[in-house]
């Protein structure tokens, strides 16, 4: 049985496949290739980070980052405000071909990661994340 992670990982991959986005690399995603890291241009320990994701908007002419976060501990994490840091600042001064970061997590994280990155991240970089609430069903034994 699959893991929450790749369950979630998989739906952004089809999602963006329907988007028109060519994936060049996916996590654990049978078919693909793990994604390259991205340079790091001094962030936080200024490790190269990998994406769960990776793919190219032939439309918009620019790179796609996707990242999976399962629960609350995962969105604000160092590791994570690095990895928002460095795939939003990935050809930042492209304009309209500056790369875009996708994070899909269940739904009810949505709030609480809008709240972190307007808190975080630069304003300049906001258009360019995309917050994916997952299509999962409830939980067992319904609603907490």
């Amino acid at each position: 049985m699959p893991t929450l992670k790749q369950t979630l990982l998989r739906e952004l991959c089809d999602r963006l496949v329907r988007e028109g986005i060519e994936i060049k690399g996916a996590r654990g995603i049978e078919g693909f290739d793990p994604p390259l890291s991205v340079a790091n241009d001094g962030y936080g320990s200024g490790t190269p980070p990998h994406p769960d994701l990776l793919g190219f908007d032939a439309t918009g002419r620019r790179v796609v980052f996707g990242l999976v976060r399962e629960s609350r501990e995962t969105l604000d994490s160092e590791k994570a405000l690095e990895e928002y840091n460095v795939f939003l600042d990935h050809n930042a001064s492209l304009g309209e071909q500056a790369s875009v970061l996708y994070v899909i997590m269940p739904g009810e994280l949505v709030n609480d990661f809008t709240e972190i990155i307007t808190h975080y991240i630069h304003r300049n970089y906001w258009s360019r994340i995309i917050a994916v609430p997952a299509l999962l069903p409830p939980p067992a034994g319904g609603a907490n």
